[in-house]
């Protein structure tokens, strides 16, 4: 990757992390002074490119966040690398209004920290109050299905097979941001289980990004009695989630979870070697590539990361992941059917890159 593209891209990610800031605090006062210092930053760090480039200048944070909302990032001047972001992607969802899947997996490059590294921290945190492995898998198989909890029943939560993992989670819940209650009710999806919304420009619309033919929404009328996990761990935990737990069930052996907090497994393959594992539900393939390589280095050894068979087969994905890796990188991307099947029936293994 070239100096340009590189000081571009860590822009790119510096803007991202200041939309999520932003769409944190209370949405009355998002455009009142001062900004957050993020946002801030990186808008001077936009206008002092554009000048020397000779680009448009967003003309403030205002105008910044229009950009995000109706442009795509290689619209605004910047080098980033060739199918690093799909065509027509947006920081910013063009009619909902909230910060995209992009958004966030773009925000969690690097080391600073961004959505999925506060759902590793929160997660860690987790697995330090259980204990033990066995108690953190319990725990976080509950948040997997439950990211949203509309209608909290206590007489559900305390029953004796539920209280504990309950009373170790519940800390993690809080109420839905006001902006989901809309006419006073708030959305899940069926599909993905998180938060959505039933009218919007586009037709209904939900955060893991479900197919607009495909929303079924569970609704509740009391939105002050929902709760909801924070949206790192919705979108880094409990998206995936639903895809790892398909994993294991197919895998003969049992998978053991790292307590790392960022969902890597282990399993002995039908070869007898120990294989490490990440499920990924993510839209961009650059931004992917990049994390995982991140999550190898940490643990020095290679890693498999498992997509949905879907993703597998989406024009260009395998090839812009590939060519996003860090060179020297052990990791390979399999979809769900290649990583679940016999070793001597799959014959799409490939080498780690």
């Amino acid at each position: 990757m070239t100096e340009n593209k590189r000081t571009d891209l860590d822009l790119l990610v510096a803007v991202a992390r200041g939309v999520i800031e932003l769409t944190s605090i209370a949405r009355s006062s998002t455009f009142r002074l001062p900004y957050p210092p993020s946002i801030q930053l990186a808008l001077d760090q936009m206008v002092l490119l554009a000048m020397t480039r000779g680009r448009p200048i967003p003309a403030g944070v205002p105008d910044l966040m229009s950009w995000c909302r109706e442009r795509e990032p290689q619209e605004w001047g910047l080098e980033l690398p060739h199918g690093f972001l799909t065509p027509g992607v947006r920081l910013i969802h063009p009619t909902v209004g909230e910060p995209s899947r992009t958004c966030a997996e773009v925000a969690s490059l690097g080391s600073h920290g961004g959505p999925e590294q506060e759902a590793e921290t929160l997660l860690a945190g987790l697995a330090g109050t259980c204990g033990t492995v066995e108690r953190f898998a319990a725990c976080r198989d509950f948040l997997i299905r439950r990211p949203v909890i509309l209608r909290p029943d206590p007489m559900e939560l305390l029953r004796p097979a539920v209280a504990q993992t309950w009373n170790l989670v519940k800390g993690l819940y809080a109420p839905v941001p006001d902006r989901f209650a809309a006419d006073r009710l708030v959305c899940c999806c069926t599909g993905c289980g998180l938060l959505a919304n039933a009218v919007t420009a586009g037709g209904p619309w939900c955060e893991g990004g479900c197919p607009a033919g495909d929303h079924k929404l569970d609704i509740s009328h009391e939105p002050q009695s929902a709760v909801a996990l924070p949206f790192a761990l919705r979108l880094f935990l409990a998206l995936p989630g639903r895809i790892e737990q398909v994993v294991r069930s197919r895998l003969t052996d049992q998978a053991e979870l790292l307590p790392l907090g960022s969902g890597v497994h282990s399993v002995v393959g039908q070869d007898g070697a120990l294989r490490t594992f990440q499920v990924h539900d993510r839209e961009q393939p650059g931004p992917a590539a990049l994390r995982a390589a991140e999550v190898a280095a940490v643990l020095d050894k290679p890693l498999d990361i498992v997509v949905a068979d879907g993703v597998g087969v989406r024009p260009g994905y395998r090839v812009h992941f590939d060519r996003a890796l860090p060179a020297g990188a052990q990791v390979r991307l399999l979809t769900v059917s290649d990583f679940t099947a016999p070793e001597s029936a799959d014959r799409t293994r490939r080498n780690y890159a």
